[in-house]
C-alpha cells in the first residue's frame, strides 16, 4: 500500500535525496545532478533574500507610520527600531513556518498509519483532486493533500484535505465518489445569516416541499429540475441524519462530494465515506438517461440542455 511509504524529508531536502538516489542508480549524471543542485541552492538563496527584504520593508513602513519623528524628518534604513522590528518579524515568521511544517508532518504520519490499519491507500497529495471543484465554499486553487482511497463493491471513495495547509480554518475535509454521468452543479449548504440576507435580495435558493429543509439548507443549482429530482425526501433525510457540523453536499460534473470544515478528521473518514456512497446510491436511476453523453444530432424526447457550471 502507498500508506506504508516513508515520510519525505522536510524543507525540500527530499529533492537532494532524490538527486543522490538518481546518481547512485545512474539515471542522472553527476554533472547534471550538480547543476540541478546549484540551481536549487540559488533558488533557496533567492527566496531567502526576498523574505529578508519583505521583513525589512514591512518594518520600515511600520516605523514610518508609528514613529514620533518631527514633521518632515525621515527614517533611516539603519534605524535601530527598523532593524529590531525586521528581526522580530523574521524570527516569528520562521518559527510559525517550522511549527506549521511539524504539525503537517505529524498529521501525515498519523494519517498514513491510520490508512494502513483500516484498509485505505494513502497518497501525500493528488493533482487530480487539486482545484477540482469551483463551487462556493471550496478553497480557491487549493491543493488536495492527505489523500485516502478505498474501493469496494459499492464504489471507489476518495477522501482528502482541500486547502493550502497553512491554517485549519481555511481547509475542507472532502470525501467524493464518481457518478455515472456529467451533471449540472448542485450545492446544498447549511443556511446562515448571510444566506438569508442573500436570499432576501434575490440570491438563488431553491425550495422543496419541506419547510424544515428550506430553513436548514440553501440549495443552488443551474438546473432547478435536476435539483428537485436529486433532492428526494430520502436523500435529504440521509444527509440530515449524518449530523456533521458545517457539512455540505456538492454535485459537480461527475462527482458527488460531501465536505466539512477543517482538515481530514480520521474519526469521520469512514462515516463520510458511507454517507457519500449512500447519497450517490439515492440518485434517481433515470438521471443518467436524462443527461446522456450524446451529440445534439441524436434525437431524444424531452432532451434537456447541456448542463452549465453554476455561477
Amino acid at each position: 500500500m502507498t500508506g506504508q511509504a516513508g515520510e519525505p524529508a522536510p524543507w525540500g531536502l527530499d529533492l537532494l535525496t532524490g538527486l543522490r538516489r538518481s546518481v547512485r542508480e545512474r539515471t542522472l549524471s553527476r554533472g547534471r545532478a550538480l547543476g540541478l543542485m546549484v540551481v536549487l541552492v540559488l533558488g533557496w538563496l533567492g527566496l531567502a533574500g526576498l523574505f529578508v527584504l519583505g521583513c525589512f520593508v514591512v518594518a520600515l513602513l511600520a516605523v514610518l507610520v508609528t514613529a514620533r519623528h518631527a514633521p518632515g524628518q525621515g527614517v533611516r534604513a539603519d534605524d535601530p527600531d527598523v532593524l529590531a522590528i525586521a528581526i522580530v518579524l523574521g524570527v516569528t515568521a520562521v518559527a510559525a513556518g517550522v511549527a506549521v511544517s511539524r504539525r503537517n508532518r505529524r498529521r501525515r504520519a498519523r494519517t498514513r498509519q491510520w490508512a494502513g490499519a483500516h484498509g485505505w491507500d494513502y497518497q501525500r497529495r493528488s493533482s487530480l483532486l487539486s482545484s477540482r471543484w469551483s463551487a462556493r465554499g471550496i478553497p480557491f486553487s487549493a491543493h488536495a493533500t492527505d489523500v485516502l482511497r478505498r474501493a469496494d463493491a459499492r464504489g471507489e471513495v476518495a477522501s482528502s484535505t482541500i486547502g493550502s495547509g497553512l491554517a485549519d480554518w481555511s481547509s475542507r475535509h472532502a470525501v467524493m465518489v464518481v457518478g455515472p454521468r456529467r451533471f449540472p452543479s448542485l450545492t446544498v449548504t447549511p443556511m446562515t445569516f448571510l444566506d438569508r440576507v442573500a436570499r432576501a435580495v434575490g440570491g438563488q435558493d431553491l425550495t422543496v416541499e419541506s419547510y424544515d429543509v428550506n430553513e436548514r439548507w440553501r440549495i443552488r443549482c443551474a438546473d432547478a429540475r435536476f435539483a428537485h429530482d436529486v433532492l428526494s425526501p430520502r436523500l435529504l433525510e440521509r444527509l440530515a441524519r449524518a449530523d456533521l457540523p458545517g457539512l455540505r453536499l456538492l454535485v459537480e460534473e461527475r462527482d458527488v462530494v460531501v465536505h466539512a470544515p477543517g482538515p481530514t478528521d480520521l474519526a469521520r473518514v469512514e462515516l463520510m465515506a458511507d454517507l457519500v456512497l449512500d447519497l450517490a446510491a439515492l440518485l434517481p436511476t433515470y438521471l443518467p438517461d436524462d443527461y446522456p453523453p450524446f451529440g445534439p444530432d441524436v434525437p431524444r424526447r424531452d432532451r434537456r440542455p447541456a448542463p452549465r457550471r453554476m455561477r
